[in-house]
């Protein structure tokens, strides 16, 4: 199911600064922030500290909002040696403010988290070893310190879970016939993998290259969690490559630095390097079908597009790769001698 419009909040820049002082009783210059589903603005108060005020889609209950919160407590507290955005509790203790918009009559949840320096891996020119290692690195330890994390609301359904990838094939109809011809392609890819043999934890789900933000030429933080959820762990991986391949002139030996940081820190098991290009090869065409319909309803977003071309871009250059090809130099970057998992696993 994707987010309807009518569910997204609409507050103003003035409305939103109101709310901040109301509820956390933070003053300051105020700037809206891009997201796909919820409301976000930056606040820089007197002091030139930075926070981020978050108002929820209208479908995003409390429950599904502490999840996000406690999950990036547990990363937190965790030896993951990668910064993730702290909760800011109102003067009454609460990280979870509710709000109403008096314009539309919907009734919101509202957060504050504070705010990350750094440049997004998007937009940073420091491509190197040490960036594509310390962004398997991070990722390897993110997801080893959410390996025993849990929480009621864990178990979602979301149109971006890996597993759920048949919700975006449905928007394949809305690209041109040859492009939806090698979307499908991908698809029957998807379509082949044993999700029993994989194993299943929370994990961050959306480590895109607005995402991931960068200093000194390594990955030093992980923002947003909004997509976290429990599904297959090697899920966030494939994603994380799936972004930080863009752009690249030879993405699979990005990949393979990436993939054989994060075998060293936390090693993948037979059945996951299996799944790994099919996952990756999945997340693409969900990103480009899911483009497709965003571009449909709403033309004039243009962040709800904005990884389209280097997309495209990127599956022209995986084109010639076979799944046997691309697992034989995913089996190369996890040979490290007693590396590798059995293929025993948690139930799914």
């Amino acid at each position: 199911m994707t987010i309807s419009l009518e569910s997204i909040p609409s507050f103003t820049m003035t409305e939103a600064l109101a709310v901040a002082k109301q509820e956390f009783g933070i003053l300051g210059a105020v700037s809206a922030l891009p997201s796909e589903r919820d409301q976000n603005f930056l606040i820089t108060d007197a002091g030139g500290e930075k926070f981020v005020l978050k108002i929820a889609n209208l479908g995003d209950a409390s429950d599904l909002l502490d999840f996000q919160n406690q999950a990036m407590r547990h990363v937190e507290k965790s030896p993951a040696d990668c910064r993730v955005q702290r909760v800011v509790c109102s003067p009454q203790g609460f990280d979870i403010a509710n709000i109403h918009n008096v314009r539309t009559g919907t009734d919101h949840c509202v957060r504050l988290l504070t705010w990350i320096d750094g440049e997004v891996l998007a937009k940073s020119t420091a491509r190197g070893s040490a960036l594509f290692e310390s962004i398997g690195a991070s990722m390897a330890k993110i997801d080893a310190a959410l390996c025993d994390f849990s929480h009621p609301a864990m178990r979602r359904v979301l149109q971006w879970d890996l597993r759920r990838a048949g919700m975006a094939r449905e928007n394949a109809g809305l690209l041109p016939h040859d492009r939806r011809a090698r979307v499908e392609r991908l698809f029957s890819q998807w379509e082949g993998i044993d999700w029993t043999g994989l194993r299943h934890s929370v994990i961050h789900g959306d480590a895109n290259d607005y995402n991931v933000i960068v200093g000194d030429g390594r990955m030093v933080g992980l923002l947003d969690f909004g997509d976290t959820l429990y599904t297959a762990t090697v899920c966030d991986l494939a994603i994380a490559l799936a972004y930080t391949m863009l752009g690249e002139k030879e993405p699979l030996a990005v990949a393979a630095q990436v993939i054989s940081a994060y075998q060293r820190h936390y090693p993948l098991s037979e059945a996951e390097q299996q799944a790994l290009f099919p996952l990756i090869l999945s997340r693409l065409g969900m990103s480009v079908c899911y483009s497709a319909h965003n571009r449909a309803r709403n033309p004039s977003d243009p962040y709800q597009v904005v990884s389209e071309a280097a997309v495209w871009e990127l599956l022209e250059k995986l084109e010639p790769w076979s799944e046997k090809d691309a697992l034989a130099l995913i089996r190369a970057n996890c040979a490290a001698p007693g590396a590798a998992l059995s293929d025993g696993v948690a139930s799914a």
